[in-house]
């Protein structure tokens, strides 16, 4: 009978043999309503238990009474009725607001996700750059750049502060970006390129992910936006920046400044 509606009813508050009585009492087509003998023949309901329940009905205002020996029962009107419920349960829930409100806040840690799985690295860090609403800061390599490109290439037309570094070579760097690249080949044929290869990505200074992104590896990546750590893998981007313009004699502070929090910001 109606499973659905018996469900949306009990996670209002009804019990099911609540529901099934008040399902029972609309369906009902004696105008007089129904007795507590027929409600728990159509309902299944114990007939133990209907009296009860019907009273339950009554104390919440599914239901009413009317005459005496036999007792009828009818429905309230369903419009009436969930209007009824959206009434107090709005104000239950002030009260519990109120209540909350008043209990001591404690200081808690910020949360902090771990993630192995490459395609799970590489998915999350492409639902953090969809959502970027005002800076985005990356250090990957061009393997995982390539997977995000299309994740990139949606959010090009949002006024983002954006700068890329990344320790190997960028054939198609993605638009918008400050890109700050390395070329692991070059280094003597033994450098970077050996690497294994990991990702710091920071996006609107609120939340960062860190760690490994080897397909086939345990990568131990983790998601966090507790502050001090979404900070240090800031100031890491920073920090390869920084060294990558020294050799390559450029000059970076555009790039870098506004990645700075205003304290540590440079002083002209």
């Amino acid at each position: 009978m109606h499973e659905a509606a018996i469900a949306q009813l009990t996670e209002l508050g009804l019990t099911r043999n609540e529901a099934l009585a008040y399902l029972t009492l609309l369906e009902e087509s004696d105008e007089e309503g129904a007795t507590g003998y027929e409600v728990a023949s159509r309902s299944g309901i114990p007939r133990s238990a209907v009296y009860s329940v019907l009273r339950r009905l009554e104390e919440s205002g599914a239901a009413f009474c009317t005459g005496e020996k036999p007792a009828r029962y009818l429905p309230t009107a369903p419009d009436r009725f969930v209007a009824q419920m959206r009434r107090t349960n709005q104000a239950r829930l002030e009260r519990l607001t109120e209540s909350l409100g008043r209990v001591p806040k404690r200081a808690r840690p910020e949360p902090i996700w771990s993630l192995s799985r490459y395609d799970e690295v590489v998915g999350r860090i492409e639902t953090m750059i969809r959502g970027a609403q005002h800076s985005l800061y990356l250090s990957l390599w061009s393997r995982e750049l390539d997977r995000l490109m299309p994740a990139l290439r949606s959010v090009a037309d949002r006024p983002l502060h954006r700068v890329l570094h990344s320790p190997d070579h960028i054939l198609d760097p993605p638009p918008g970006f400050a890109c700050w690249t390395d070329d692991a080949a070059s280094e003597n044929g033994n450098g970077k390129a050996a690497w294994s290869h990991k990702v710091l990505v920071v996006v609107d200074r609120q939340e960062a992910l860190i760690g490994g992104s080897e397909p086939a590896s345990d990568n131990h990546a983790v998601l966090t936006t507790n502050p001090s750590l979404v900070d240090m893998a800031t100031n890491h981007i920073i920090l390869d920046i920084t060294l990558l313009a020294r050799r390559l004699g450029r000059d970076c502070a555009d790039d870098v400044s506004p990645m700075m929090r205003p304290h540590l910001e440079p002083r002209g």
